[in-house]
């Protein structure tokens, strides 16, 4: 006897290590069970449940003490209930024990183990890739859209600026879903201000006059065309303002010798402008930030139009990047489904009337307002020289660093696996797929 009840001491003790709080709740609830019946008989023998009427006690009935007894034993079978159910998995509540960290997952309601987890996130980001997938059709078709309207507002003074607040709003969605548009770099000319002219003063017009021959100076026999654009000394003065570190790319700028038939826009006293990496956002307020994820280290803009023709414009943006790396990201970050290629460059294309294209670690963007055959040769003339500049300017950087050749970015793109359905590889610099910690990835699409 002494044996058997040290074996059930011992079995006792080893479901308390196990679990002491249902191993105290079935002891208690047993002690309760065994002793509550005795405890009745014993106290209903001596009266004690016994009530009194007036002057006398009345006895209770049987059924109304075994129904007290009952409710009695009730308590520790509910605590004991509840002590057992802790201990398994309950879809319908969160476990906590102070003594483990739980993890997100091992919290959640629905899934039973961290298997099922994983399976129900693989869905989940599925559901949200589709989703997203939606959110980029849908701003790429609003940026159409947008396209169209822009060629419009220049000829609507009117609409320039409630389209430009367009921009700025849709500008938080690209960068939400991950998506550049090249015509967010536009800056929509504002209205021509209202000239003030005192009308009492005469003015005097001379239409054809004949010049006056200067005694000892020869007199020219034809007419020889005229260059547009600066003059040499014109030019290497304002290049002369801009800051050292953006001296290279607005020499880049053609502002001397431009086709017939086109001007030079005036930008204040200038016909240009210079920007880095922390004033950048003056000229491309919210677009800045994008530029600045590829490590942008100076812009140097100008813009042209038909002579006599305030109207409509060609924009012309040059960025330069750390590196060859930096402008194929961005260069691929902005470039839509469907454009034409155009052999200018590494790498370009033109989308409605506008030319993009990449040379080394300088990205060019020639935005125009107008898609038309005059303004497309005119950008395609001008993409070259700038190309033809920036090639000049990468072979005398490198012959004066005297330094190895980096890596090319086609060695990266040829670790990707190979096959027919591959397209549209492209680099990432940073929150790949939206996660912070994911940069610098390399990506190819596969059908």
């Amino acid at each position: 006897m002494f044996s058997q009840l040290s074996q059930w001491l011992d079995q006792l003790a080893l479901r308390y290590n196990e679990d002491p709080l249902v191993t105290l709740s079935v002891a208690a609830a047993m002690v309760a069970f065994a002793s509550t019946p005795v405890a009745f008989a014993i106290l209903g023998r001596m009266d004690w449940f016994a009530p009194r009427r007036g002057r006398t006690s009345v006895r209770p009935t049987f059924l109304s003490i075994v129904t007290a007894m009952l409710l009695v034993m009730g308590i520790p079978a509910i605590f004991t209930a509840v002590a057992i159910k802790s201990s398994y998995y309950d879809v319908n509540r969160y476990e906590f024990d102070p003594n483990k960290t739980w993890t997100v997952l091992e919290q959640g309601r629905k899934f039973e183990d961290v298997v099922k987890a994983d399976e129900g996130v693989r869905e989940e980001m599925k559901r949200l890739a589709g989703e997203r997938k939606q959110l980029v059709d849908g701003i790429k078709k609003l940026d159409e859209s947008l396209m169209a309207l822009r060629v419009s507002a220049v000829t609507a003074p009117q609409t320039i600026a409630p389209l430009k607040d367009v921009l700025e709003r849709v500008g938080p969605l690209r960068k939400a879903v991950g998506l550049d548009a090249p015509q967010q770099l536009e800056d929509l000319k504002n209205p021509p201000a209202a000239i003030s002219a005192n009308l009492n003063q005469p003015v005097f017009v001379v239409a054809n006059a004949p010049s006056i021959p200067q005694p000892g100076v020869a007199q020219p026999t034809g007419t020889a065309p005229v260059a547009a654009g600066l003059s040499p000394a014109q030019r290497d003065a304002e290049i002369g303002t801009v800051p050292e570190p953006q001296k290279a790319i607005a020499s880049m700028l053609p502002l001397t010798d431009l086709p017939a038939g086109w001007t030079i826009g005036k930008l204040g006293d200038k016909h240009l402008e210079s920007f880095n990496a922390e004033n950048l956002f003056e000229k491309i307020d919210g677009r800045a930030e994008s530029f600045i994820q590829y490590d942008v280290r100076g812009m140097a803009y100008t813009y042209f139009h038909p002579t006599g023709d305030d109207s409509n414009e060609l924009q012309l943006y040059i960025f330069e990047m750390a590196n060859d790396l930096k402008a194929l990201g961005k260069y691929g970050s902005e470039k839509p489904e469907q454009t034409k290629p155009v052999e200018v460059g590494t790498e370009g294309y033109s989308a409605s009337g506008s030319l993009l294209f990449r040379t080394g670690k300088y990205y060019t963007q020639i935005v125009s307002t107008k898609d038309d055959p005059k303004f497309n040769e005119f950008a395609l003339a001008i993409a070259k020289r700038v190309a033809a500049a920036q090639g000049a300017g990468k072979a005398t950087s490198v012959a004066a660093a005297g330094e190895a050749k980096e890596a090319s970015p086609d060695l990266f793109f040829s670790l990707l696996p190979k096959g027919s359905g591959k397209a549209n590889p492209k680099y990432v610099a940073q929150d790949v797929f939206g996660y912070a910690f994911l940069n610098d990835v390399f990506m190819a699409d596969y059908s």
